[in-house]
Parts: structure tokens; C-alpha cells; sequence
């Protein structure tokens, strides 16, 4: 394998000399600019029990997709190729995320399944076909979940992934690959007694580092906060809380804009439930105030975003209704002013969930997972500046459900998606190219 004795030296969970500490608090984080909590969840708040993180599946696997989607018209499937299946049967794979370099290349990140425990792998593709060997980015042992990649300009490659040890204690770990190898691992969150998980980073201008993510004291009774940490000069920031934790924090996402700022989002409320959506402004180091998106729409979680070159920021995510995910939103406009969504599910029976948009100049692709009985295939819709085509299949797999996509566009406005589909404990990571 590629950089064996870098990897080598991963097999046990690296060890730092020293890690951050927990976030500091500052004011106004307290769940947004108005201190307030969103609207109460479909299955109420949380009670005395504390997080619902308890709720959630360790696996990454929905629990929805075990109960009957409701009924309706299915999408169509659209014109596009076969969809490529990129990981080995025995291994499987999941959570893909998926970057264009400045030259076309396509870099893939995932994890896949061992005996050993759960490996980060990277891959290569300069056709979306034939894909290079894969390279552990993570330890060869224990449970290494929920990696992102950033590529850089000049073709240097950033990854982050968390390790959870298996009592849920985790922390989010950074790597660099040069053309000299891969870097040794930085903590980019506390260590002992800690959870963390949702990391996600975005390239903010020159070396500097936008990293945001959900971080919880181990225990029932301590609820996930939202944080961001930046690197500046080489130097990261301590982490600094978004939200207070007087309920949890779900689901952070960052993304560069042209400009070299960033926008990032998090959504708060009970496990299982529906929850209320925030975004904040980065730059320059900071970020600046968050703002309730629900509160001039709709409750939702798993915000994407994408920023077309008219100047414009747009924002996706889905929405459960009693723990149903029935509605996937689309906004464009600027924070604070934000026009209208458009619910791209409308009409449509079956769930819909995990969003994730693109930009190709001031063409936008969204793509997310749709489930109309026991299978489901993935779908997507364009906005071309005239509003949102009807949604179609991307796929046509026919076994599983889809899960968490990825997408990125290369320098011709081709969208290269990649996706996990399967069932629980069992998926594989696919690719396919968009070209509206």
C-alpha cells in the first residue's frame, strides 16, 4: 500500500501532546442572536435524561428507512450513465465525501469496514472509473467514522476524521498529504473524558483553516454544543462554543466561498426530532453571530450550501415531520436576507433526506436520498436561474437506500456525486456524473 510506513505508525490511535480544551462560551451563543430556543421538537424537548445522543444509531444507518414511507408519485429516472460501484463488496463503505482538484482529479474520502474496526480511506480517479489503491488516513483499529476533505489550489489535501474509542469517548483528528506523504495527526478536539463528532473543515485563504463541529463532556446528562475553531499563521484558535447547550447541537457544516469567507450551519433540538436551523458568517478568523434560519421558514437539519458566481449563497436541508423526513427545502439570497424556500419534495411521495448542493457558475444541482418502499434510489434537481427543474432518479441501483452524498463540480460544469447505499451495517460507496 501507498506510504506504508506512514500508515504503519497509524495502527494504534495517535496520541497527541497536547489537545484543546473544552469551548469557551461567548456572548450571544446561547442558541442564536435572540437567546431563545427554536420551536420545541415533534417528540417534545429534552427532558431530564439529558442528550439525545443516546437515540442515535451508531452505525449512521436512519431509523427511519424501518418504517413504510408514505405513498406517492416516484421521481423518474433521468438521462444520466450507470452508477459505478467504487468500493469492494467484502469492505463496503460509507460516508463518501468528494473533492475536484485544480486539474480535474477527483479525491474521495470514506470509510470502509474491517474486522480490525472502521478505516478512513483516500482515493484518486481522473475518470470517475478507475479509481487508485486505497490509503488509510485513519488508524487501522477501533471506530474512525465521518471523514471531510478539502483539496488546496496547489494540490496539497486536507482530512479530517473522528475516533471514537468503544466506551463513545472521540476526537476529531487533521492530516495533510503532500507530495511527500501524509502528516502526522493533529487533535483538533479535547481528548479524555469528551465526545465529538460532525467535523468539517473549509479552506479559508492562504494556509488558514475554518473547523466546526458538535462536542459534548462524556454522559447522558451533558448535551452535544456547536463549535468552530480557525487556523491562522499556522496556529489554531481554542474552540469556541455557537450554541450553550441547553439543548443539542446537531449536524455542523463549513464551505468556502469564492471570496475566501465561509458560511457555516448547525441545527439544535431533541434527538429524533424535528430541530431548528442556524447559519453564522466566517471570516478573518471569527464567526460572526448566528441566525435562525427556521425562523423565517422551515424547522430542518443537514444544512449544504453552494455559492453561484452571481454573488449568491444558497442553502439546502431536509425535514422530518414526527420523525418522518418528508420535505428537502432549497433558499437562495444572502444571510438576512433570504427569499422564500422551495420545497423540491413536493408532490413527490416516499422519504426524502440528506441534501447536498453544488455549483457550476450560476447552475445549481441538488441531490439527496429518496426512499419509496423498502429501496430507494438517489435524485436530483437543477436551477439553472429559472427556477427548480422536477426532481429525477440519478440512479437506478435497485437494492438499499441511499445515504449521505457528496458533490463537486470539475472546470467543464460536470457534477460528480458519490453516495453510500445499502442496508444496515452493510453499504458500498457509488459515483456517477451529472451533466445538465
Amino acid at each position: 500500500m501507498i506510504l506504508a510506513l506512514v500508515l504503519a505508525a497509524c495502527t494504534d490511535p495517535p496520541k497527541p501532546t497536547a489537545a484543546p480544551g473544552p469551548a469557551r462560551h461567548p456572548p450571544g451563543s446561547a442558541r442564536g442572536p435572540a437567546g431563545r430556543p427554536g420551536p420545541p421538537g415533534a417528540n417534545g424537548p429534552v427532558g431530564a435524561s439529558g442528550s439525545g445522543g443516546a437515540l442515535q444509531d451508531p452505525t449512521g444507518y436512519p431509523g427511519f428507512h424501518d418504517t413504510p414511507p408514505p405513498p406517492g408519485p416516484a421521481p423518474q429516472l433521468g438521462r444520466v450513465p450507470p452508477a459505478l460501484r467504487v468500493t469492494d463488496e467484502s469492505t463496503g463503505g460509507f460516508r463518501a465525501q468528494i473533492e475536484v482538484g485544480a486539474d480535474d482529479t477527483l479525491h474521495l474520502v470514506y470509510y470502509d469496514h474491517q474486522e480490525s474496526g472502521d478505516v478512513v480511506r483516500y482515493r484518486t480517479s481522473t475518470d470517475g472509473v478507475t479509481w487508485s489503491q486505497p490509503e488509510a488516513v485513519s488508524p487501522l483499529t477501533g471506530r474512525n467514522w465521518g471523514p471531510d476533505i478539502v483539496v488546496r489550489p496547489d494540490g496539497r489535501v486536507w482530512v479530517t476524521y473522528d475516533h471514537a474509542e468503544a466506551d463513545f469517548r472521540s476526537q476529531t483528528w487533521f492530516r495533510e498529504r503532500t507530495a511527500a506523504g501524509w502528516s502526522e495527526p493533529v487533535a483538533l478536539t479535547p481528548g479524555g473524558e469528551h465526545e465529538s463528532g460532525s467535523g468539517h473543515i473549509a479552506w479559508a485563504g492562504g494556509e488558514d483553516v475554518a473547523f466546526n463541529y458538535i462536542g459534548k463532556a462524556m454522559g447522558p446528562a451533558f448535551r452535544f454544543v456547536a463549535n468552530w475553531r480557525w487556523r491562522r499563521g499556522g496556529v489554531w484558535s481554542e474552540p469556541v462554543a455557537a450554541s450553550d447547550g441547553a439543548v443539542d447541537a446537531w449536524h455542523t457544516n463549513v464551505m468556502s466561498r469564492p471570496d475566501g469567507s465561509v458560511l457555516a450551519g448547525w441545527d439544535l433540538g431533541a434527538g429524533q426530532s424535528e430541530t431548528t436551523l442556524y447559519v453564522a458568517e466566517g471570516r478573518d478568523g471569527s464567526f460572526g453571530a448566528p441566525e435562525n434560519i427556521s425562523a423565517t421558514s422551515f424547522p430542518g437539519e443537514r444544512v449544504h450550501f453552494a455559492f453561484t458566481a452571481d454573488g449568491r449563497d444558497w442553502l439546502t436541508w431536509f425535514h422530518k415531520v414526527h420523525g418522518s423526513p418528508l420535505h428537502v427545502y432549497a433558499r437562495v439570497g444572502k444571510p438576512g436576507a433570504w427569499e422564500t424556500a422551495v420545497d423540491l419534495a413536493k408532490g413527490l411521495g416516499g422519504y426524502h433526506y440528506d441534501p447536498f448542493l453544488a455549483a457550476a457558475g450560476n447552475t445549481v444541482c441538488n441531490v439527496w436520498g429518496w426512499q419509496g418502499s423498502a429501496t430507494g434510489e438517489l435524485v436530483y434537481s437543477v436551477n439553472r436561474g429559472t427556477g427548480w427543474d422536477p426532481p429525477r432518479q440519478a440512479a437506478a441501483i435497485g437494492a438499499g437506500t441511499p445515504e449521505l452524498p457528496s458533490m463537486a463540480v470539475d472546470s467543464k460544469g460536470n457534477f460528480h456525486v458519490v453516495w453510500a447505499q445499502g442496508t444496515r451495517g452493510k453499504t458500498n460507496v457509488y459515483y456517477t456524473r451529472l451533466t445538465p
